[in-house]
């Protein structure tokens, strides 16, 4: 029987019900829905020797930092794709690069496949990933020319246009990227993609009273147990963060980010928003570094450099020095192997992060300069990376440097006038240099 998924590509499957399984977890993975595990799992119940079953099931666990059952999904497809399509086939082996570690080589086989098979949306979804960790210091703008050029096999579908329009806000492109994703919305409501490119849209523009309507408005109708729900908290607890209201954001993350079944995203999320908490001086009372660290333990794995930073920010804040070490040790041996990034931008972040918390602010501030303008190579967007130079500001303000602070302040609010910054400078000015220590 030859069936097709939404973009007419070939299944090999001789059942309709696995092929229908599949097609549902292939939209709900690819608009972070509730249910992509559950739809694979059924297709592999109903067909156990369909390959995309398994090699779906393995980009769910992707997603959520499971690399375990990552690779032992992706080792079950390899053993059942000798009758499947050579497209197939080809999608199977660059997921297993990716799942096995190898980002760069698994990047480079996407590529390659996609130029055939450009409709095969799943790995241009994930080469959207891979590109963003890739450690390239074009990691944007290639990003968006990886996804732009692929247009004319998608046109106006709804997976595609937010794709697209998460490549356009990170390289300024505001409007097209909100025009793309309310188009998306338009024709999958429940597409969190397209919700998550407009919460950025409103983070960069400063219209945090807008995306907090947004987004507390399209979370409601959004399944609490979905992968992405946690980071869209994260999202909303930042705009209160910025509206001056961090008894909401902590609230936040007591009820959406620290409960999430997303291991992964917890960990990252509710560092990346309990460091800002620290940064602020805020209080919200004990804050709890300790699970995070536990999920730091269970999530971290070798090569995803992203993971690696914001598992430093909950192992410092711990005291947990054996493991940093671990880390540490971890970041050196890829180094040696020739990781683009390892040793030259993320060791120093969390070697920074690590003199940040022991008080250090001088050593803190050395290991985050010698990194300026390459730390976006770590991964993840604007909103998540620029915490390391918020960190700087804070440094420079604690060591009594009002005037370096301001510098740096201005070169953040040139793009974008945060009211957390502008709050900085008025710090900044109200604050008298200290003096520099009397040489003998």
């Amino acid at each position: 029987m030859s069936t097709t998924d939404r973009y007419g590509l070939p299944l090999s499957t001789s059942s309709a019900v696995a092929a229908e399984h599949y097609q549902a977890g292939m939209d709900r993975l690819l608009a972070y829905g509730y249910g992509a595990d559950q739809s694979f799992a059924a297709a592999v119940t109903a067909d156990g020797e369909f390959a995309l079953a398994h090699a779906g099931a393995a980009l769910v666990a992707l997603f959520q930092g499971d690399g375990a059952a990552a690779k032992a999904s992706v080792e079950r497809a390899r053993g059942l794709i000798g009758g499947a399509t050579r497209r197939e086939r080809q999608h199977v082996e660059a997921l297993a690069a990716v799942a096995g570690g190898e980002a760069a080589r698994g990047l480079a086989l996407i590529e390659e496949h996609v130029r055939e098979f450009p409709r095969d949306a799943l790995l241009v979804h994930q080469a959207g990933s891979t590109i963003g960790l890739g450690g390239r210091i074009d990691r944007e703008e290639l990003r968006a020319a990886f996804v732009e050029r692929l247009a004319p096999a998608y046109g106006d579908d709804w997976w595609y246009q937010s794709a697209l329009a998460f490549t356009y806000h990170e390289i300024g492109r505001y409007d097209e990227s909100r025009r793309l994703s309310e188009r998306s919305l338009a024709q999958y409501p429940g597409n969190a993609n397209a919700s998550h490119n407009i919460a950025h849209i409103c983070y960069e523009t400063v219209d945090n009273e807008g995306g907090i309507a947004m987004l507390t408005d399209w979370l409601d109708d959004y399944d609490r147990r979905a992968p992405f729900y946690c980071h869209l908290a994260w999202h909303l607890a930042l705009f209160e963060l910025q509206c001056g209201r961090p008894a909401r954001a902590f609230a936040i993350h007591e009820r959406d980010i620290a409960t999430s079944a997303n291991a992964r995203l917890a960990m990252i999320d509710g560092s990346a928003l309990l460091w800002r908490f620290e940064l602020d001086g805020v209080t919200v009372g004990p804050l709890p570094w300790r699970p995070l660290a536990d999920l730091a333990a269970r999530v971290t794995r070798p090569g995803f450099i992203f993971g690696d930073i914001h598992a430093a920010l909950a192992y410092a804040s711990v005291g947990d020095d054996r493991a940093l070490s671990a880390l540490i040790d971890g970041l050196r041996a890829l180094d040696a192997k020739g990781h683009p990034i390892a040793g030259t931008v993320a060791l120093p972040l969390v070697r920074g992060v690590a003199a940040f918390v022991a008080g250090d602010y001088a050593g803190a501030l050395a290991s985050f300069e010698s990194v300026d303008g390459q730390i976006h190579r770590v991964g993840g967007s604007h909103a998540q990376w620029e915490l390391f130079e918020e960190t700087m500001v804070v440094c420079h303000l604690r060591l009594g440097r009002p005037d370096d602070a301001t510098r740096l302040l201005r070169r953040r609010l040139a793009t974008r006038p945060s009211p957390r910054d502008l709050a900085w400078v008025s710090q900044a000015g109200s604050a008298a240099p200290r003096a520099a220590p009397r040489q003998p």
